[in-house]
């Protein structure tokens, strides 16, 4: 493989973990690029859930991506990525966390309330398949899609409308149709709960 194929929104082949573990290995930046786009959200959401401030997760996102760069060639099965960073980020949260826990008392019943790693990877997948299909879209749908439900402050249906050029009344059957085309592209992608 000379060049690499990756999602993109002209549908180009999206490689596997292994694959694209492979093109990393082989020297191809875009893989890498791709791989730190693909679990970069991933990776940074464990500290953050673990209650880590931003910038100690900031540490842990680039010790990990450090340690997976060091080791990736030594990955015994390279299909199961996700574990393997969902596991490695763990560790370096409660290494880090064990310097700050000294000296506190713990409580005689401890609940576990984080998902599972296999709970993670699977709906680390499902958010990389909308993410995918949502590349895929055409630029209005993408940007009325993205502006309803992806901006962290949702802006106005007047503002909406006016930064898209279209009257405030059709952005509810628009939105419909946006779904629509993202529900079949997600099908296409063989995304299982679109259904």
């Amino acid at each position: 493989m000379s060049e690499l194929e990756i999602s993109d929104p002209g549908g180009a082949v999206k490689l596997d973990d292994a694959a694209l573990v492979q093109a990393c290995l082989a020297g191809q930046e875009k893989a890498w690029e791709e791989l730190v786009d693909r679990y970069g959200r991933l990776v940074y959401s464990i500290p953050r859930r673990m209650g880590m401030s931003p910038t100690d997760a900031d540490d842990v996102f680039q010790d990990v991506f450090a340690t997976l760069l060091r080791y990736l060639g030594s990955l015994r099965d390279q299909s199961l990525l996700a574990a393997w960073l969902i596991t490695t980020t763990r560790r370096e949260c409660w290494r880090r966390g064990r310097s700050a826990m000294r000296g506190v008392e713990l409580t005689e019943t401890i609940v576990d309330e984080a998902a599972t790693p296999f709970e993670d990877v699977d709906r680390w997948e499902r958010e990389q398949s909308v993410r995918q299909a949502m590349r895929r879209l055409d630029d209005r749908c993408r940007d009325l899609l993205t502006a309803l439900f992806l901006e962290p402050a949702t802006p106005s249906y007047e503002r909406i409308a006016e930064r898209l050029g279209i009257a405030v009344g059709s952005i509810g059957p628009t939105r419909a149709r946006c779904f629509r085309k993202l529900d079949a592209i997600l099908r296409e992608l063989g995304f299982e709960g679109s259904e």
